[in-house]
């Protein structure tokens, strides 16, 4: 199968533009998701209008403190749990639609996903799909887009059979993370858009009955005109114009969690003191293993070299970033890294595992260093290489924005979805990034 460039497929067939559009992203908003609300923003600057469905409300601990949390959740619909008189009146509409509800009970029954039994794992998700149906009907949306492939794809599937509206989805990580059924989430959707080449290529390999144009190249990113260093670039500072016995500032932002390799980090700073380097990291996130990473902190005599920030605000990580020589992404896997870009923008020398997509952001030796995950001895020597030369560091740092900015500016990903959903020309989109702003690479 001939297969086009990924990012610039053109629809199979013209067909009416799409502007209003239901979102549904799960257990919004949450601390991660900002890069979901940059795509929202943009697709809103471009003209189309953005509704955001939400299964149920964040957990406050996974709540996002950034600026936008508190216009987002109150700006959003959430499905669970529903009020008795929105149930009722959910179930009155449903069944004036015999057909499409006995076809969502079908899909409830039968699809192949991994949980069992699958009427277990998928009957109680009707209400809320019907919930969704009803809305979208009522307030006159176009179509569904689903922010995950687990249970929000099923609702999104579910809501377009009801309401005869198309669905698509974004593949935000491993295929095999999303709970089975994926031949019929991607077949059925209009489109998917994969996050990362590699996650395209495991899609087209994997599922090769789909169309061409039912699979594209929609990268994810950070936003280049907010996150930037301060006005002097550190790639413009002399050679020997820090003190000699100035510590290396090294921050880390994330989830605590074990998939993040955090424990790997405090091995590599506890190599780095043995060796007589002067480092100070900030490790911002919380998460399952707070207190576990605390106590290895405690346990290698590192508590004067480790600072916990607990979860931040989007403003408060810019500030702090200014203030930082090295960030580091020390996570066994994963499928991109915001994180890591968002760093990059800031002017920020990086370290990577080179597992997952982070070796699509990442040039080693040119806009950035990448290591073998779970190798604390290597993350040490790439960042003791960095400690000792400024000048590399700070070359590295300005090419790394220069990369993102290139390629990983968030309107990027958002002119992809733009021109899937309307079928237009997303170049207003891009404007702002200048002459040369286009798709990928």
């Amino acid at each position: 199968m001939s297969q086009p460039s990924p990012e610039t497929v053109a629809p199979s067939a013209p067909r009416t533009p799409a502007a209003r559009i239901a979102y549904l992203i799960p257990e919004f908003p949450g601390q991660t998701h900002i890069w979901m609300w940059r795509e929202i923003v943009h697709l809103r600057e471009a003209g189309l209008d953005i509704t955001v469905f939400s299964t149920r409300r964040p957990a406050t601990r996974d709540r996002a403190r950034h600026a936008f949390a508190a216009d987002a959740e109150a700006q959003t619909t959430y499905l669970w749990p529903p009020r008795i008189g929105r149930l009722l009146g959910d179930l009155v509409w449903a069944l004036r639609r015999p057909r499409g509800l006995a076809a969502v009970v079908k899909l409830a029954l039968t699809l192949p996903v991994d949980r069992r039994p699958v009427a277990r794992a998928l009957l109680p998700l009707l209400p809320a799909a019907i919930s969704l149906a009803r809305a979208v009907e009522q307030r006159g949306l176009d179509r569904l887009h689903s922010h995950t492939c687990s249970n929000s794809a099923v609702l999104a599937m579910m809501a377009g059979v009801m309401t005869a509206r198309p669905y698509s989805l974004t593949l935000n990580a491993n295929v095999e993370w999303w709970g089975g059924a994926m031949a019929q989430k991607f077949g059925r959707a209009e489109f998917t858009a994969a996050i990362t080449q590699w996650l395209y290529t495991q899609v087209r390999n994997e599922f090769p009955a789909l169309r061409d144009d039912q699979l594209v190249l929609g990268r994810i990113g950070v936003d280049t005109l907010k996150w930037k260093p301060v006005s002097v670039s550190k790639a413009d500072l002399k050679p020997g114009s820090e003190p000699a016995d100035r510590p290396l500032t090294v921050i880390a932002v994330g989830r605590l969690h074990f998939s993040k390799g955090y424990d790997d980090l405090l091995r590599a700073l506890d190599r780095l003191k043995r060796d007589r380097v002067l480092a100070r990291l900030a490790l911002v996130g919380d998460g399952p293993e707070a207190e576990a990473l605390r106590g290895q902190v405690r346990e290698l005599g590192l508590e004067d070299h480790v600072t916990f920030h607990g979860s931040l605000s989007e403003d408060a990580i810019i500030e702090l970033m200014r203030q930082m020589d090295v960030f580091v992404l020390s996570s066994h896997a994963e499928p991109l890294g915001v994180v890591l870009m968002e760093a990059m923008a800031m002017e920020v020398a990086v370290i990577g595992t080179d597992a997952g997509g982070v070796g699509e952001i990442v040039t080693h030796g040119r806009d950035g260093l990448l290591v073998p995950p779970r190798d604390p001895e290597a993350l040490a020597g790439a960042l003791k290489s960095l400690a000792d030369d400024p000048r590399r560091r700070a070359d590295l740092a300005r090419a790394g924005r220069q990369r993102v900015i290139d390629a990983f500016d968030s309107r990027r990903g958002a002119a992809t979805l733009y021109a899937r959903f309307t079928g237009g020309d997303p170049a207003s989109l891009l404007a702002p990034l200048g002459k040369e702003a286009g798709f990928g690479d």
